[in-house]
């Protein structure tokens, strides 16, 4: 067993849209079309699951989480649950996983949320999964024991085609040669492109021959007159003026062009961990904050002929336990256990702040990664003690853009 110091992380992921953009906003109109009856949709985003048998909850592990992003990872076996439980509830037309649906990758944390998936298939809800940075061919896969961790085994993409091939990959209309990119057909009004941008060869990028496939696909849904969602891990804009580098897939524009000739509706992404919304000429890229992470929300997106709708929604793990009987405090109130999670994530990394800037700065971030900055104050005192502080000072500026806006709800109508 390997024993190493805690690595301690403070993702400080977040997004912006443009200045002077709303979040409302009349989408291009579309071709001639198949008539859609209203269509829901489910979509989490970086759950980072961790199979119960990779821990043991022991001193290295405790550390490694606490000094992290925040993810409420203690909990990830109950907090799943009490998702597909709730996805199961409401029976949309499908749930989608847009990427980093394990921790680490290891193979058998895969194994286990795959299993936990057949449950929401055999209630009749297709699942579609796709990779994220996080779970392939990943060299952190590990189990946690006492004060120290033992790697263990990753998955190849062949591997998490394999695994997860009830989950999209085998009901698929069409998939692409040179990636895990693949094609759900929804109804014969709706597909979903599901676009991996996490190969090997080209990580956060999509390889020319994808591209290719990707034009091809959209031809062949406009030629058949359906719409076209589209899925991906990393965001198709940048979300933020200060941190953008390693979450903007690398050759969008190119991607982009293709999502506007033929008509695509918008691009669901995650990777963020933050609730967040952006628009470009009239696109739009709709990042579902991390469903391991305060308020632990997924989205819920509604389609029809004439409109798309979109609402970022908690997950219910308290009302789950309490129906379940089980005693766990933190379990029965969780949403105030992850935040306040949230709030004390990667505290050891700041030992120079004052209690000031440490309360403030918690405060705020917890109201951007949630999506709410129609809650933030524009004259809190808060900011002025941070107004030239290097990199954070110039983080919470620019989070300062996005105040008054909401980013958990969107309505387009064309």
């Amino acid at each position: 067993m390997e024993k190493r110091a805690p690595i301690l992380f403070l993702l400080l992921t977040a997004v912006l849209a443009l200045s002077g953009l709303g979040i409302y906003c009349v989408a291009n109109d579309p071709h001639e079309e198949t008539a859609m009856e209203e269509t829901t949709i489910v979509i989490a985003s970086d759950p980072h699951y961790i199979a119960p048998e990779l821990t043991d909850h022991g001193e290295y592990f405790e550390n490694m989480i606490r000094n992290a992003d925040g993810k409420v990872t203690e909990y990830a076996d109950e907090l799943t649950d009490a998702f597909l439980a709730r996805v199961i509830g409401l029976r949309p037309a499908a749930l989608i996983l847009s990427g980093d649906v394990t921790l680490n990758g290891a193979r058998t944390s895969h194994e286990v949320l795959a299993q936990k998936l057949a449950a929401v298939t055999a209630a009749g809800i297709p699942v579609l999964v796709m990779p994220g940075n996080h779970d392939l061919n990943c060299k952190n896969a590990a189990r946690f024991r006492g004060d120290g961790f033992e790697r263990v085994e990753s998955v190849t993409a062949a591997e998490f085609a394999e695994i997860y091939a009830g989950c999209g990959f085998s009901g698929a209309l069409a998939r692409d040669a040179s990636s895990l990119s693949y094609v759900y057909a929804i109804d014969p009004s709706l597909r979903v492109l599901m676009l991996d941008v996490n190969t090997e060869e080209e990580p956060r990028a999509v390889k020319d021959e994808t591209l290719a496939w990707v034009e091809g696909q959209l031809a062949d849904a406009a030629g058949a007159g359906a719409r076209v969602i589209a899925v991906s891990h990393q965001n198709v804009f940048r979300h933020n003026r200060v941190i953008y580098s390693g979450y903007v897939i690398r050759n969008a524009d190119a991607l982009l062009a293709l999502y506007e000739r033929y008509g695509v509706l918008a691009n669901f992404s995650g990777h963020l961990h933050c609730q967040h919304i952006a628009c470009e000429n009239g696109f739009y890229d709709i990042a579902t904050g991390s469903l391991s992470v305060s308020p632990n929300r997924f989205g819920v997106i509604t389609l029809s002929d004439r409109s798309l709708g979109y609402e970022a929604v908690p997950t219910d793990v308290s009302g789950w336990a309490a129906e379940r009987g089980l005693t766990d405090p933190n379990l029965l109130d969780f949403a105030g256990y992850s935040r306040e999670f949230f709030l004390g994530a990667g505290r050891a990394q700041s030992p120079d702040w004052s209690e000031e800037q440490a309360e403030f700065f918690g405060r705020l971030n917890a109201a951007y990664f949630s999506g709410r900055m129609d809650s933030v104050d524009p004259d809190d005192p808060g900011f002025e003690v941070w107004s030239d502080e290097g990199f954070y000072g110039a983080y919470i500026d620019s989070i300062r853009d996005d105040i008054g806006r909401d980013f958990t709800r969107l309505r387009l109508e064309w």
